[in-house]
């Protein structure tokens, strides 16, 4: 029996495993494409600028993720604010700017942020920081990664591995848990708006757009999944996955590849 975070459905009220949505998982969606500024700590108007396309994962933010040897830049904007995110994702700032520094990502891990829902009781006190994260994508977003451990399996894994706190919004039929303030009994496909207008009111929502891509649901009756923190039972695989690749070696595969 473990706990890790893994796809669900909200519908079903059931988990689902990689191979079933390996095989029969992903449809063409349509999700907000949402930037946002985290507010750095001891940095008056400087930002973070992160892209997240499940606003709702936000409340449970307690990380922000970037390459460590990727280069970020620093640039001020026509209405006077610093932003900070990866240099070959500059186009993602849709205003004139001048760019006044640049950075290895390793360089920003440390800094702290003030996150996007630190008045909800669920988030008391949570630090929110820069980890360092390998697997941050240069093709799209802004290259840094809002984490959110509790609502994500590479979250998870990420926060495990950097003493993240971790943060689980919905029970199993994808509802708000207690502890979010407005959104707590309101299910996770109800909750945008009230997100967005948060947001706008903190003056942390940057940008709203409309971003298609494919998206895992449930084979059953194809609700979009989402993922969540549980406790389940698993087979333990840690012990033996290196002597099952061992064999691999010995075999002589036909064909070769």
């Amino acid at each position: 029996k473990g706990r890790d975070v893994m796809p669900w459905c909200p519908r079903c009220g059931t988990g689902l495993s990689q191979h079933e949505i390996v095989t029969e998982g992903y449809k063409e969606t349509v999700h907000p494409g949402l930037y946002v500024r985290f507010p750095l700590v001891g940095r008056k108007g400087e930002s973070l600028l992160i892209w997240t396309t499940t606003p709702w994962t936000l409340t449970g933010n307690t990380g922000a993720s970037v390459h460590p040897e990727m280069t970020y830049a620093k640039v001020r904007t026509g209405e006077g604010e610093v932003l900070y995110l990866l240099r070959t994702r500059l186009s993602e700032v849709k205003a004139e700017y001048e760019l006044l520094d640049e950075m290895p990502g390793e360089a920003l891990v440390g800094l702290r942020y003030k996150g996007p829902f630190d008045e909800l009781p669920a988030q008391a006190g949570v630090e929110h920081r820069v980890v360092a994260w390998r697997e941050v994508s240069e093709t799209e977003g802004t290259g840094i990664v809002h984490t959110a451990p509790g609502a994500g399996q590479e979250d998870f894994a990420i926060g495990k591995a950097e003493g993240l706190s971790v943060i689980a919004p919905l029970d199993d039929f994808g509802v708000f848990v207690e502890g979010f303030g407005r959104l707590s009994g309101k299910s996770v496909f109800e909750v945008n708006d009230a997100i967005y207008d948060s947001l706008r009111q903190k003056g942390v929502l940057y940008r709203l757009e409309d971003y298609k891509h494919r998206y895992p649901v449930c084979w059953r009756c194809e609700t979009e999944v989402v993922f969540r923190l549980v406790d389940e039972w698993y087979i333990a695989m840690d012990e033996l996955r290196d002597a099952i690749s061992a064999v691999t070696r010995k075999i002589r595969w036909i064909p070769e590849f």
